[in-house]
């Protein structure tokens, strides 16, 4: 990790952009049993207090290739993936998910940082806190990349397991503009045809 800020950040020519500190809480809807809920949270100044900013499905992977650095203890994966930012949810929705993520308490001592009271890690009959992610991420910019190192504290409330791991991610959001660009262009394309 102190390489990759140290001797990586400079070399590729990125820039501090931020730092933050997150919460993601995984939630399971008994309406769409096969999905994830994952909302996005930070603690509100002076409150103590999980505040909900963004409420998005699981990212749905395309692409996963795994490769092992056996002679430097070292796991890397290559992920394509895609995620979609939930719109169409009701204000009653919306609001027992905010009063899920609410009743959180914010606990260092615990996997994942936050627990809930017993009995309060669901909400109705529809929402359950299937998981719960303690992030703290610095991320660096450069002109077609973003580098994202963070820290994460995970915990599984189904296989009650945990995790504490130090993760690297590179975003080459260059390379993203312009295969969406190249998409248009054929599909366009199809559509003359067509005409």
């Amino acid at each position: 990790m102190e390489y990759a800020i140290k001797e990586a950040v400079p070399k590729v020519g990125l820039e501090f952009e931020k730092g933050k500190e997150l919460y993601h809480v995984k939630l399971s809807d008994n309406l769409q049993p096969g999905s994830t809920i994952s909302c996005k949270c930070r603690v509100a100044e002076n409150q103590k207090k999980l505040e909900l900013y963004k409420i998005e499905l699981n990212q749905v992977r395309h692409l996963v290739a795994d490769m092992s650095c056996l002679d430097k203890s070292l796991d890397l994966r290559l992920m394509l993936c895609t995620k979609r930012i939930i719109t169409t949810l009701t204000d009653d929705e919306v609001d027992s998910i905010r009063s899920l993520v609410s009743s959180a308490t914010l606990d260092p001592e615990v996997k994942g940082g936050l627990r809930w009271r017993l009995g309060k890690e669901s909400s109705g009959d529809r929402y359950t806190v299937v998981g719960v992610w303690h992030i703290n991420a610095k991320i660096y910019r450069g002109s077609s990349i973003r580098l994202k190192i963070r820290d994460a504290d995970r915990f599984d409330f189904l296989s009650s397991s945990g995790e504490v791991t130090c993760e690297v991610t590179l975003k080459m959001t260059s390379i993203v503009s312009n295969l969406l660009v190249s998409f248009f262009v054929v599909v366009d394309s199809v559509i003359c045809l067509c005409r």
